[in-house]
């Protein structure tokens, strides 16, 4: 069964592609592309600098993208900029549909981890005007 465009979760970073191609006997080409999104590498990048992550607990594990986790969600570093970008595409991509603070943060907290997740979120869509404007017009 194929999803339709509007159940479909889809981050517009998703750039990076893998791809394995299996040609069979009787000529048929068989295509498998994995996708991973860019930002991987970036929040890897920026854990290893974040002193703050310090996976010395039980709850702390590494993922098969090398990630630091928490509780199997990726640990955020203290990185303003890659938050921001993060929150962005989480509410304002083209599919995002600009959710309200509440879905916005239960999309994110099965993905990610940081302290203060729920804050961020809730000033994040406070301060998106698209929202405020449909707000007041209804």
């Amino acid at each position: 069964m194929v999803a339709d465009a509007l159940s479909r979760k889809v981050i517009s970073d998703l750039r990076v592609m893998f791809a394995h191609l299996s040609l069979y006997e009787d000529g048929s080409l068989l295509a498998e592309l994995q996708v991973k999104p860019t930002w991987i590498n970036q929040i890897k990048g920026q854990q290893l600098s974040d002193e703050s992550l310090n996976g010395e607990t039980e709850d702390f594990s590494v993922n098969s993208d090398g990630v630091l986790c928490f509780r199997g969600k990726s640990c955020m570093p203290k990185d303003s900029k890659l938050r921001q970008k993060i929150l962005q595409e989480a509410h304002s991509s083209l599919n995002a549909m600009h959710p309200g603070g509440s879905k916005m943060y239960r999309d994110l907290r099965e993905q990610f981890w940081w302290p203060g997740l729920k804050q961020e979120v809730t000033d994040f869509v406070s301060k998106c005007l698209t929202c405020q404007q449909v707000k007041a017009e209804h």
